[in-house]
């Protein structure tokens, strides 16, 4: 039986809505972890720019070439930089994912969780996570290993084929493929965690086999869900870093403002994907118990049937017997 898809997006939508204070707690605590993670790196790119004619470059307009030449000056270590900001990324990755059970399961009923509620639900499914989460690094590692041949392959297209552009397109088709399979992954462990919370499932990679073989089975409108809403983040992506590029650099509060909206949409995206997946398979449920009490009323009318048809034979043969004896 087919699952019923329409206003799916706007149901998602809506509980994201209903439930938008878990939106609000991810941007703010989001945009903390940024302005801290930020910082040792703004101050040192601040003093050279201080004395640097780069400062002329970015300040009408950002500048990517300026920006690349000056981010390979050797006072400009931006390494030296990324230990803060992984760590704040990787603190933030693990809160993210303790917060899913409590996510999904406020985007399952249809009522507010309270907020012990809420936690409990986070806790009770947290080390759930963590073992499907090792479970899809050890499908994403092959996947990686695997672009990295394909880069070194284009690469060495690109400085020995007779063509060329062949190293590009080889690099594009296969950045292209690449994705296609990860978006797949992702829908794929994206269905185990809503299918766990709803069946509350504990065995992990059950979850994980089921999940495959419902997204496998329901693969078209599994993705048309992710791939729609995704298709939205990256060109509303697109559209404020090419406002944000042109945007000379006295109206500095006006972008940073406009980035922030970006990052929250992006953040209302991928709540809206969790929530419609969840949406679908709540119908999906509702499609599998219609369809067992459909054949639960027609299967005892088999057995009726044959009795009928076996007492219409007999009762005449049995009536003229008797009449035959009387």
């Amino acid at each position: 039986m087919t699952v019923d898809t329409r206003g799916l997006f706007a149901e998602g939508a809506r509980r994201v809505l209903r439930y938008q204070r878990v939106l609000w707690w991810l941007f703010v605590v989001n945009a903390l972890f940024a302005m801290f993670a930020v910082r040792p790196g703004a101050e040192q790119f601040g003093d050279v720019l201080d004395h640097s004619l780069h400062a002329q470059r970015l300040s009408d307009a950002f500048d990517i070439f300026a920006f690349i030449e000056l981010a390979t000056k050797p006072e400009i270590q931006i390494g030296s930089t990324n230990g803060g900001a992984l760590a704040f990324s990787l603190i933030f990755f693990v809160l993210s994912l303790f917060m899913t059970g409590g996510i999904l399961e406020a985007y399952r009923p249809g009522r507010k969780l309270s907020t012990a509620e809420f936690f409990h639900a986070c806790g009770a499914f947290f080390w759930r996570w963590v073992r499907m989460t090792l479970c899809l690094v050890v499908i994403l590692a092959p996947l990686l290993l695997l672009a990295g041949v394909v880069y070194d392959w284009s690469g060495n297209l690109s400085e020995n084929a007779t063509q060329e552009k062949l190293g590009f397109w080889v690099l594009l088709a296969g950045g292209l493929l690449l994705a296609f399979v990860l978006m797949v992954v992702r829908l794929w462990f994206d269905m185990a965690q809503v299918r766990a919370v709803a069946e509350n499932e504990r065995a992990v990679r059950k979850s994980i086999a089921n999940a495959f073989r419902l997204t496998r089975k329901h693969f078209a409108p599994l993705f048309r869900i992710y791939f729609g809403i995704t298709l939205l983040a990256w060109v509303v992506l697109a559209l404020a870093l090419w406002i944000w590029s042109v945007m000379p650099s006295r109206y500095f509060a006006l972008s940073v403002i406009m980035l922030e909206l970006v990052v929250l949409f992006w953040f209302f995206a991928r709540l809206w994907q969790r929530a419609s997946e969840t949406v679908w398979y709540e119908r999906w449920q509702a499609s599998q118990y219609t369809s067992a009490m459909n054949s639960a009323v027609v299967a005892p009318s088999m057995p009726l049937a044959r009795f009928a048809l076996i007492v219409s034979v007999l009762l005449p043969s049995f009536v003229h017997l008797r009449g035959l004896r009387g």
